[in-house]
């Protein structure tokens, strides 16, 4: 089927948070993405270009748009656009319940803003069996082109609840928070339990002021040496971290 002027102009708008949000769309790419995706989200169209020879499974009852590969590179996000894409309904916004959460291990996302960044914690948590991450609302949106192709096709698998972090805490005070910070105990031979809440911060200033009193155990990833980086990757920190309360 030919797409239309109104489709396309729709589908190549979101990248932008504001579009994505109005009409409640979101945007996969490439093959391996949009199979895995179709698994999990209620797919509004896909777009293939005519080289593209579309697997029947993907086919079934689901509106198929041809475009031109002009067309896929305006609606596309990726310097080489994929032959195929899915236009994906964002699912509709549930209030998760933030209380009486005494068990399990949560990492924690503090003003995150690199959409790559919150993508490859997505990916780390689906690799550990993490099955829900909490966020602050002024952390970047989930459904960012950015964030989903950094999943790696772990979209929908992990559950990312955006929440006020403050309340997240005090309504359940009898979980520890473990948080990154430079004047943190060694990571490598601190005491880890297998519950709580881990705080990672923002890319450029750490954990915020107002959330740092409510770390109960500070850690620290020590570096191997005097001559080191200035800091590491929120999502490299995350890595390390979130392995050593796994593995143990």
């Amino acid at each position: 089927m030919e797409i239309s002027k109104a489709k396309l102009s729709i589908y190549s708008s979101l990248s932008q948070l504001k579009m994505r949000r109005k009409h409640g769309l979101f945007i996969v790419e490439g093959e391996k993405a949009v199979k895995d995706s179709l698994e999990r989200f209620k797919p509004e169209a896909l777009l293939i270009t005519r080289d593209f020879d579309l697997p029947a499974i993907l086919r079934s009852g689901i509106t198929v748009y041809e475009v031109t590969p002009e067309q896929m590179k305006k609606i596309s996000n990726l310097t080489s656009p994929s032959s195929v894409a899915a236009i994906l309904k964002i699912p509709e916004f549930s209030e998760d319940s933030i209380q009486n959460l005494e068990t399990g291990l949560f990492p924690v996302l503090d003003c995150i803003q690199d959409p790559g960044n919150l993508g490859t914690i997505i990916r780390t948590c689906h690799w550990f069996g993490i099955p829900a991450i909490f966020a602050s609302k002024d952390t970047v949106d989930l459904y960012n082109p950015k964030t989903v192709q950094s999943t790696m096709g772990s979209l929908g698998k992990v559950k990312v609840i955006y929440t006020d972090l403050q309340r997240l805490f005090e309504a359940n005070p009898t979980m520890p928070v473990y948080g990154t910070l430079l004047d943190g105990e060694d990571i490598f031979k601190a005491t880890l339990e297998k519950r709580g809440f881990i705080l990672f911060g923002n890319e450029g200033k750490g954990i915020s002021m107002p959330l740092r009193k409510y770390v109960t155990h500070p850690l620290l990833i020590p570096p191997g040496g005097p001559d080191h980086s200035e800091s590491l990757n929120v999502a490299i920190a995350a890595a390390i971290t979130i392995s050593q309360f796994i593995g143990r």
